[in-house]
């Protein structure tokens, strides 16, 4: 098989994953559904909170840090969902598959209000990161599960551990995003503090 035709058969058989899913969602995921219409809530109320909360003086070092989460999350979401570690069988729309109203509102939104918080009040953000990941990564991911809007596989179990702690693996994640944003942020912070003393 030539190049052009191994291209050509990957965007046949991506057109027809799209018309699939496009499909599943008019059936499964449409505004008929409670499910969707509980993604749109996680998507608008997040936002109303960020734009009541932010401190507007710290607008975009805080939005920064909220932006390179959000990046992380959808990134790593699609990576995890493409190879079948995790699904979210409900979504907005069958355009965005991943969960646009949790990779880029309520994730995000309560990571950057966290980080706010703590750079504020002189909190040590590692530390209240460490229960913030656990209460989303252990606790919301359990009662997504539960609810059925997600579906963590067995497959994401390298360790073979108990199933239980398949959870842990999402607090770990969660974490890890967390801290990389935070420490992004402050080399973003420190890059802009140096060029100003230069200018």
């Amino acid at each position: 098989m030539t190049q052009k035709e191994f291209i050509n058969k990957v965007n046949e058989a991506r057109l027809d994953t799209n018309l699939l899913s496009d499909e599943y969602w008019a059936t499964y995921s449409d505004p008929t559904t409670w499910q969707f219409w509980y993604l749109i809530a996680l998507l608008i109320i997040p936002l109303v909170a960020l734009y009541v909360l932010l401190n507007r003086k710290r607008f975009f070092e805080i939005l920064f840090y909220g932006y390179t989460l959000h990046v992380l999350f959808t990134y790593f979401d699609a990576y995890m969902s493409r190879y079948g570690f995790w699904e979210h069988p409900y979504m907005i729309l069958p355009q965005y598959p991943f969960t646009l109203s949790i990779n880029a509102s309520l994730l995000p939104v309560a990571y950057l209000l966290l980080y706010q918080f703590c750079t504020q009040q002189g909190r040590n953000f590692h530390i209240w990161l460490i229960g913030a990941s656990a209460l989303i990564g252990i606790g919301f991911v359990e009662i997504h599960r539960q609810m059925g809007v997600f579906i963590l596989y067995e497959k994401i179990n390298i360790l073979q551990l108990h199933e239980g702690l398949l959870n842990f693996y999402m607090f770990i994640g969660n974490y890890i995003m967390g801290s990389i944003s935070y420490w992004f942020t402050k080399l973003f912070l420190y890059f802009k503090h140096h060029t100003q003393a230069k200018i």
